[in-house]
């Protein structure tokens, strides 16, 4: 009971720190490295409190950031999902990230993300070949490598499966 409430704790992130977060430059909130930041919370096991901070991060800055940052956001909230192995819940946001747009490396990239959860090979398969001739040399294509040769592994296995 004492472990289930610390490990808790550790995902609330206080009002004060999510205001400080609101205000930080895309950069700065992208990046951050604080105990709460999004990434940070991901790592420790708080995928709805990073989703919830992706959110409202999205929502406060809407008219700030730009349309990249927009796409970036809605993946990285699908990621965090997919991280946690809740692929029905990651893909809509993956799909916005898509919808969103931007550059051909990046829709090809999402657009990987999204084969792979959906465990569409032949998708999969088309959206690597497309990212290695506009990206060959991108550590994102080892990531899009170890969805092919683990493709009914879990998200994390898989990005970095190198059979």
């Amino acid at each position: 009971m004492i472990l289930a409430s610390l490990a808790a704790s550790a995902c609330v992130v206080p009002p004060a720190e999510i205001t400080r977060q609101l205000a930080l430059p895309y950069e700065q909130f992208d990046t951050g490295e604080q105990p709460q930041a999004w990434r940070q919370l991901i790592g420790v096991g708080c995928t709805d409190e990073a989703v919830r901070l992706l959110n409202k991060y999205a929502d406060a800055n809407a008219a700030k950031i730009s349309t990249e940052q927009k796409s970036e956001i809605a993946f990285h909230r699908g990621q965090a999902l997919a991280f946690a192995s809740r692929n029905a819940e990651a893909i809509p946001y993956l799909e916005q990230a898509l919808a969103v747009g931007g550059s051909d490396e990046w829709t090809t990239y999402v657009a990987a993300n999204i084969a792979f959860l959906k465990r569409d090979a032949a998708a999969l398969r088309k959206a690597r070949d497309r990212y290695a001739a506009v990206a060959p040399n991108s550590m994102r294509l080892k990531f899009i490598d170890g969805f092919i040769a683990c493709p009914t592994d879990a998200y994390m296995k898989a990005a970095f499966c190198t059979r």
